[in-house]
């Protein structure tokens, strides 16, 4: 019966850990409990185990100190799992480094650790050597990010090429598989699923082109990262297994989804992967320059220059303008013309997150400016937070058009309910301040409304033209000056917001058939 201590300094978790498991079942005698990193160093010094079960967080000496003062002591003889309620890639490095066989988190799950402890009983019966299928996932993902940061010394490199089956000295790649579009409405299961199927599908294919086990690492629920070794000398393997990724991956994402490869630069030996990895994420700022392509290679494409710059003023004025206006095809062709920019020109992507931003502060304005909310639009926060996930031109084009037509019906609703209600202020307006200098679009911005629009409005309630009717309230205020008083004509055309008397002259008799002067000769001639 092989020995093993439990460390931790709960002792319900020390207890509880013992009852969970029949120790013996599986060839291991619990010979000792310890609270703490010093107590466990006596006790292994006194019982020899062969595996020792340990929490990292302990009082006096920590999980990973009692590690290695055990391994400086007694060599790799004892065997180690730790346990911990921190899932922190950083306790999972330096747990690698000290030659620990798992890592499980809390709560224990009861199959996980079992597993564990039957690999360890034949591990210490044949002492084989681990495959990368074999190897915890936490290890292996804390592997794989010690290398792709370059956080490795040589001894760690020569660790993460034993446990993931990578060569230390043969020229590798880094490939970025990243599932783009996810639907906003897809849930955490469905896109945990969705890595989870494309990773299987990943490692099937690779299985079967190389006929080696690969490490594929679930960056995150949108992206794998792959580490591959160089199968050819020149690039068309690269570009050959980034077309069958691509392939791989349709089969198993949610409808609407678009799968992106990067191919990193070559590195010539694990310990420089790190640069390969670099530049697969220096390719994931040119995908939109090259929106026409599934597979992006480094060797192709790195180094290309991208522009910093802005549209024209004048086109989001256009925008604003065909949105007030609930122009849908004038919006989608601006819209176009915009996408058709960045890509043409090849937009940096803080360049286009700057134009995005100014088109939705624009928009958004102008709701805030009609007393609308803009927070109630469904495809407010999609389009806020498009860069919260990854999502090709197309995608990205899809939110702004979604949201702008929102907004354009969220516009003619807040039109229809509370505009109605400012057109009798509009006709007050006029009616007291027809004597200025006043116009269908100064009236507009007055009340943040479109000109279009509310010449629209006017003749739909009053069933006339607001310059017509302005000019029949001038007209009857001119008639009766012409009545009741001796003003002049130039005076009276001033008085009714005429700036030129010629032109009241001709407006006048437009409208009564006869000049002001015939108008007030007729009054006189009736005395």
């Amino acid at each position: 019966m092989r020995r093993a201590i439990l460390v931790d300094d709960e002792i319900f978790a020390r207890k509880g850990l013992v009852g969970l498991i029949p120790w013996e079942q599986y060839g291991f005698e619990i010979v000792a409990e310890a609270e703490d990193g010093e107590e466990a160093l006596a006790l292994i010094g006194q019982h020899m185990p062969d595996l020792v079960i340990t929490d990292i967080r302990m009082p006096v000496v920590d999980g990973l100190e009692l590690i290695q003062t055990v391994q400086e002591r007694f060599g790799q003889t004892v065997k180690f799992i730790i346990i911990s309620g921190y899932g922190d890639f950083k306790y999972a490095q330096q747990a690698v480094r000290f030659g620990v066989h798992d890592y499980l988190l809390k709560p224990i799950d009861e199959d996980e650790l079992t597993e564990t402890l039957q690999r360890i009983s034949t591990m210490l019966d044949t002492t084989p050597s681990w495959t990368p299928e074999e190897v915890n996932p936490i290890l292996q993902a804390s592997l794989f990010e010690q290398l792709i940061s370059g956080k490795t010394d040589e001894k760690a490199v020569s660790e993460a090429a034993q446990l993931l089956g990578l060569p230390e000295d043969k020229p590798l790649r880094y490939i970025a598989l990243e599932l783009n579009d996810i639907p906003v409405e897809a849930s955490d299961e469905q896109r945990s699923s969705q890595i989870e199927k494309v990773r299987e599908a990943v490692v099937e294919l690779l299985k079967r082109r190389f006929d080696v086990t690969p490490v594929v690492y679930v960056r995150n629920q949108a992206e794998l990262g792959i580490l591959i070794r160089r199968q050819e000398s020149n690039l068309a393997w690269a570009v050959r297994l980034g077309d069958e990724l691509v392939r791989a991956a349709k089969g198993q994402i949610i409808e609407g989804a678009v799968p992106l490869v990067y191919v990193g630069a070559e590195a010539a030996k694990l310990c420089e992967i790190k640069g390969s990895y670099q530049s697969a994420t220096e390719l994931q700022r040119l995908k939109f320059a090259f929106a026409n392509q599934s597979v992006i290679v480094f060797d192709d494409l790195g180094g290309t220059k991208l522009q910093f710059k802005e549209l024209e003023s004048s086109f989001y004025s256009e925008l604003m303008e065909r949105l007030e206006e609930h122009d849908s095809e004038g919006v989608n062709a601006l819209a176009d013309a915009m996408f058709r920019a960045f890509q043409e020109q090849r937009f940096a992507l803080e360049s286009i997150t700057s134009s995005l931003a100014r088109c939705v502060h624009e928009t958004t304005r102008i709701i805030q400016t009609m007393q609308g909310d803009e927070d109630k639009l469904a495809a407010f926060q999609p389009i806020m937070q498009w860069q919260n996930e990854p999502r090709t031109l197309q995608g990205v084009k899809r939110l702004l058009i979604d949201f702008l037509n929102e907004c354009m019906t969220s516009i003619a609703s807040l039109r229809s309910t509370t505009m109605r209600g400012d057109i009798g202020k509009i006709r007050c307006y006029i009616e007291t301040n027809y004597t200025n200098n006043i116009s269908l679009k100064s009236i507009a911005k007055l009340y943040y409304m479109n000109p279009v629009y509310l010449g629209q409005l006017f003749k739909k309630t009053y069933g006339v033209y607001f310059n017509d009717f302005l000019l029949q309230i001038r007209i009857q205020e001119a008639k009766r000056q012409l009545r009741q008083t001796d003003k002049k004509i130039y005076e009276i055309a001033a008085s009714v917001g005429f700036g030129n008397p010629d032109y009241f002259v001709s407006q006048f008799e437009k409208v009564e058939g006869k000049t002001p002067t015939e108008y007030k000769n007729a009054m006189i001639s009736k005395k």
